[in-house]
């Protein structure tokens, strides 16, 4: 039932993670090419709900889906790398468990695909990937029609996030920005007040640096929604 134009509002009620998760270096991507001289591999054990990084160290899991999408608009092939405006690879790590993420829908039955399970990852993705694990991720999906939302965004309980990918960090930051601050002024703030509210409350967050384009998130505290009566659907 979803056509063009609706949104899909994606509930992530459930992610599970495997046994082991693995992860790579690389000297040709990410902020370490200056330190990384040669590709390595390795696999990490994942017990009771931690990552036995070595002998010093256990990372709590913090499992969370790096790449969620709609298919693109007018049948245009992205690779699966590359985030957009339909989702995609837009490493969030704040895409968890107990979150909602609205997305568009662009194409008749909307096609959602979700993939690139980290057990954890930093905000940033800063060496390539996260803990790469396999997993299965329990959805609840309803099709919104006849409403508006700056997709994609997400809600992460204590806030709302507008996501955004572009060929630059600025570029990003500016169209996440400009998602929350039009979602804002839909709901009846005028355009000078919902600036200033942004620049005092809202977080610009670098989700990732190592795909084809740069993905950046503004987070804005949900009680400010509700002190404008806003409702998410």
């Amino acid at each position: 039932g979803a056509d063009p134009g609706d949104v899909l509002k994606v509930e992530i009620l459930k992610i599970e993670v495997g046994e082991t998760g693995v992860m790579r270096t690389s000297p040709s991507h990410g902020a370490y090419q200056h330190a990384v001289k040669e590709r390595a591999a390795r696999i990490f054990p994942i017990e009771n709900g931690v990552i036995l990084f070595d002998d010093c160290l256990h990372i709590p899991v913090n499992a969370m889906i790096g790449v969620i999408g709609t298919a693109p608009a007018n049948g245009e092939e992205i690779s699966t790398e590359t985030p957009r405006e339909h989702g995609g690879n837009m490493d969030c790590r704040l895409i968890t468990q107990g979150t909602t993420l609205y997305l568009p829908v662009n194409t008749p039955g909307a096609l959602l695909a979700i993939g690139d399970l980290h057990a954890a990852m930093g905000d940033g993705e800063t060496m390539i990937c996260g803990m790469e694990c396999r997993g299965r991720v329990t959805v609840r999906v309803t099709v919104l029609k006849g409403v508006r939302m700056p997709t994609p965004c997400l809600d992460a309980g204590p806030c709302l996030c507008t996501i955004q990918s572009a060929a630059t960090l600025d570029e990003a930051s500016v169209l996440a920005s400009r998602a929350m601050h039009g979602f804002l002024t839909e709901h009846g703030l005028d355009a000078q007040k919902a600036a200033m509210l942004l620049s005092l409350q809202g977080n610009l967050v670098v989700c990732q640096i190592v795909d084809p384009l740069l993905t950046v998130r503004m987070e804005l505290p949900k009680t400010i929604l509700d002190a404008y009566g806003v409702k998410l659907p």
